[in-house]
């Protein structure tokens, strides 16, 4: 629970000099007898103990995981700039990662507070590391292509190929859709597992045949090697609509039980944040640049891959049971491909109160 303020004495020992000054003042003005308007400058008792008041707040710190993408960076990029998390009396300190399995080994270690996750590390929080507290976008960015000098064509040419991915990350979920959809498993090919950096120089230097990774990280490939040079098998989009592959924010366990106001305050930053990205995207892609480094043109081309869930879209979702569904059938595809021995009811780690408590407020 945030000490907004200090004892009540204090406050109305302020309140009390004040009105000290104000009645001085008055005095004074009569014995001269003249109007001189002192009382139009005269500070009003209101005012000041809301400024005392939000002098004594404290500010709090959340550690915070993000991507150097529109998903994760925006929400920070436009938030320090704005002042959402100031407002909420947050300090974010952001930490950059890449990937989500390394985010959630944080939380665990209690380095990180609540993190920004793509859907293929979900499965995490199914498995009782993190809830999910609010979501970001459905995405599509997630691709698998080959290089041309492969021969791969297809999905079923993967046979036998050797495949970069990070693995536990939604590259790796489309990778195994489409190596189902092709009558093929993971056994069948030869997947290395590699950090998204490793990945792309991989696949750059043609050590990999193949490679399962997203945007921004795919159009930055796309400028070294050239689209021509590419052989793109599919995407997230390829197996909608019976899998949506939501992007997430997810809280620490032992955070959200020791301080669920600090979390309800973020999500209410969040909002503010959200609101101000759908509706000023050009400067959203701006801000996001200058945070990130990554160039303008490769976060506008982020865009094509990104369906934004606005906040009334947020609180339908979580509400009429389409979130639950979402994760319910990201689970069944965890369970096939050995990331999760069973699933459980995705009730189970969604915690959907901050969210709508913020957005209705």
């Amino acid at each position: 629970m945030f000490n907004k303020f200090r004892s009540l004495s204090k406050i109305s020992m302020n309140v009390a000099l004040v009105s000290m000054t104000l009645l001085l003042g008055a005095c004074g003005a009569n014995n001269s007898g003249v109007n001189s308007g002192a009382e139009k400058s005269i500070p009003d008792v209101k005012e000041t103990t809301t400024v005392i008041a939000k002098a004594e707040e404290k500010i709090e710190t959340i550690n915070f995981a993000y991507m150097p993408n529109m998903g994760g960076a925006t929400p920070v990029a436009i938030g320090e700039a704005k002042g959402f998390f100031q407002d909420e009396g947050i300090k974010l300190n952001a930490v950059k990662f890449l990937s989500g399995p390394p985010e959630f080994q944080a939380m665990a270690a209690g380095d990180i507070d609540i993190a920004y996750i793509g859907p293929g590390a979900t499965f995490l929080a199914a498995k009782g590391q993190g809830n999910i507290i609010g979501l970001v976008s459905l995405g599509k960015s997630d691709m698998v292509f080959a290089t041309k000098k492969s021969g791969i064509k297809e999905w079923k040419d993967l046979k036998g190929k050797t495949v970069g991915v990070p693995k536990g990350t939604s590259g790796e979920m489309v990778l195994n859709l489409g190596l189902e959809k092709a009558g093929l498993n993971p056994n069948d090919v030869n997947i290395v597992n590699m950090e998204v950096a490793g990945a792309v120089t991989a696949y750059i230097a043609g050590k990999v045949d193949a490679v399962a990774i997203w945007s921004p990280f795919t159009v930055e490939i796309e400028k070294q090697v050239g689209k021509d040079n590419m052989v793109k098998l599919g995407d997230n989009s390829d197996f909608y609509p019976e899998y949506s592959f939501p992007s997430s924010w997810v809280v620490s366990p032992k955070f959200l039980k020791e301080k669920p106001e600090l979390v309800e305050k973020f999500m209410k930053a969040i909002t503010k944040t959200t609101e101000y990205k759908i509706n000023n995207i050009e400067e959203a892609v701006k801000l996001t640049a200058a945070y990130t480094g990554v160039p303008e043109d490769s976060l506008t081309e982020e865009l094509k891959s990104i369906d934004w869930i606005d906040n009334t879209k947020l609180v339908e979702v979580f509400l009429d049971g389409s979130a639950v569904k979402w994760y319910d059938n990201l689970q069944k595809q965890f369970v096939k491909n050995g990331k999760l021995e069973s699933a459980v009811p995705s009730g189970n780690f969604l915690t959907i109160e901050p969210a709508i408590k913020s957005i209705n407020k």
